[in-house]
């Protein structure tokens, strides 16, 4: 691993499930949820990937927010989070904050929970040269062998997206130099630390697990 991917991987901080912050030169939140009370108030940027409960919570949305920071939210969120600054559709490109944000689509190829006709979303962001994708609730998508990224932060429970052989093949289309497993560990939802270890096993590429902030 590059040392400046290297550097980015230490500044990513996951705070459970699917919510992740990065603390760059510009702060981003994606999918924050049960932030705990240290966390919030600091986002240049947060980001939305679909309008299920445990991604969109406006609560914890509004505590994320710094002084003129803004949302990005998926379409799908706009009468759940109907106060996002902007709204976004797969397949479209964005600068906010000075961040370019490039929008994947999410969906599951043989699951029924996120359809492609949702409009769910996934992420990618470049942030001090370092490009992130954040890949939202789907599985291994066709579209993934189009995309660039550094750092891929995937889910591995299974069930609602990707388990841990699928999120292989996710690496595999996209050939990150990291890959930080998500969406297990939350007792509200299925996935525990085995699915994250089961994946590093069998990733190939460099898997980094992290502790929750919770």
């Amino acid at each position: 691993m590059e040392d400046r991917i290297r550097e980015m991987v230490d500044r990513i901080h996951w705070i459970g499930h699917a919510s992740f912050k990065i603390a760059a030169s510009k702060t981003v939140y994606i999918d924050p949820w049960k932030l705990p009370p240290s966390e919030g108030g600091d986002a240049h940027l947060v980001l939305v990937t679909h309008d299920h409960y445990d991604h969109c919570s406006p609560p914890d949305i509004k505590r994320s927010l710094g002084p003129g920071g803004q949302v990005l939210a998926a379409e799908c969120c706009r009468v759940k989070y109907p106060d996002a600054d902007f709204y976004a559709l797969p397949f479209t490109s964005h600068d906010i904050q000075g961040i370019p944000v490039y929008v994947t689509a999410a969906y599951n190829l043989n699951k029924k929970f996120h359809l492609r006709e949702y409009g769910h979303c996934g992420y990618i962001i470049n942030i001090d040269g370092v490009k992130i994708y954040h890949t939202g609730d789907t599985d291994a998508i066709p579209h993934m062998r189009e995309f660039s990224c550094d750092i891929v932060l995937l889910p591995v429970s299974g069930t609602y997206v990707m388990d841990p052989v699928e999120a292989v093949d996710a690496c595999n289309l996209l050939e990150p130099q990291v890959a930080i497993p998500m969406h297990w560990g939350d007792p509200d939802v299925v996935g525990t630390r085995d699915d994250a270890e089961r994946f590093a096993r069998l990733a190939p590429c460099e898997v980094v697990i992290k502790d929750s902030l919770r």
